[in-house]
């Protein structure tokens, strides 16, 4: 296991909306994001780069259109406006730690104001 990863599970905080699923251990997980003007997560290259090394499926969804979390080119697609809400859907064996790489990829945006 990468660094990374161990050191995102160590400071892991649990996320809003999460079932598991006994039989497999896959995790799916929800969280919604405002979309705010200096918190830009939708630098599409920077939040599929976080996504990139998780296994999970990654689902973003905005106005009734859900794409995946992994394509530059969906997310570009999809382009929330400032202020919109958007959801995050993290299915997979390691959902929570993609989920928590999410929240520290919005905090570090966050900070940057």
């Amino acid at each position: 296991m990468s660094r990374t990863i161990e050191a995102i599970m160590r400071h892991m905080a649990p996320p809003s909306n999460r079932t598991t699923y006994p039989r497999n251990g896959v995790e799916k997980l929800e969280k919604e994001i405002t979309v705010k003007k200096r918190h830009y997560i939708w630098s599409e290259s920077r939040f599929v780069r976080t996504m990139l090394p998780f296994h999970s499926n990654v689902r973003v969804g905005y106005n009734g259109t859900e794409v995946d979390g992994k394509s530059v080119l969906a997310l570009m697609k999809l382009a929330p406006p400032e202020g919109t809400k958007v959801w995050i859907r993290i299915e997979g064996p390691d959902a929570a730690e993609a989920m928590h790489a999410v929240d520290q990829l919005v905090q570090s945006r966050s900070d940057d104001d």
